[in-house]
């Protein structure tokens, strides 16, 4: 249990990201963590977050994937276009594990577990609305709880302290701007995010996993943040 109150979350409303994709997965290595993401692994270079901004500028676009490991997970952050929340990436990260995934965009938080290729819950926690997804919604729950806290200061924030008690672990700022394994994805190597979902084993569809509708670009303003939300089909 995570209990006190570190540095960690605070980031998430100080105003120096915008938008942010952090992936969480069980027993998976960070060899794999690339390869779910369509990233080669051998090309993968241990950076400091300065120095990767520095080569993978943000106004050239694409993915950049900054990846360590924390106490038996192992961790994607993005904090820019993501590619962590394309249905692809997700199908090929929960197919044998467990996967904790919070996007978070101007107006916009969305919080999901999925596990051995199903979704167990999803949902926006600024939302009253019911999750979707087969459950159990431990997540859900648990920000609901943190929501309920008079000094509760944001749903961001609510539902990263629900993450970091779930996992057991904190993903500190320090942590995210240091050295950690880090690839880039140019733009024309990325995986549409329309896509359907590949099926893991080559069977079936993925069960419960819905598809993602609408556009990668950053909202720049509540109203756009509004519509991007509202164009996403997460059940």
């Amino acid at each position: 249990m995570v209990d006190r109150v570190p540095m960690w979350w605070e980031w998430s409303e100080s105003g120096v990201l915008s938008t942010f994709c952090l992936n969480l997965v069980r027993v998976l290595s960070v060899g794999e963590m690339f390869a779910a993401y369509g990233a080669d692994p051998e090309r993968a270079r241990m950076l400091p977050g300065a120095e990767a901004d520095a080569l993978y500028p943000m106004a050239a676009g694409g993915a950049l994937l900054r990846v360590g490991q924390l106490d038996g997970w192992t961790f994607c952050f993005e904090d820019r276009e993501a590619e962590g929340l394309k249905p692809g990436v997700l199908a090929r990260l929960c197919e044998h594990s467990e996967v904790v995934h919070l996007f978070h965009a101007a107006g916009m938080t969305v919080v999901e577990r999925l596990e051995n290729g199903r979704r167990l819950e999803s949902f926006e926690p600024d939302r009253h609305q019911p999750p979707k997804g087969s459950g159990p919604h431990e997540l859900h729950n648990a920000v609901r709880a943190e929501l309920r806290n008079p000094q509760a200061s944001s749903t961001t924030v609510s539902a990263l302290k629900a993450v970091a008690r779930y996992a057991g672990t904190e993903v500190r700022w320090e942590t995210l701007t240091g050295p950690l394994q880090t690839s880039y994805l140019p733009d024309a190597q990325r995986e549409s995010l329309a896509s359907t979902p590949p099926t893991p084993g080559g069977s079936a569809p993925l069960a419960d996993l819905g598809q993602y509708l609408g556009t990668l670009d950053v909202p720049q303003s509540t109203e756009e943040a509004e519509s991007l939300r509202d164009g996403w089909t997460l059940g």
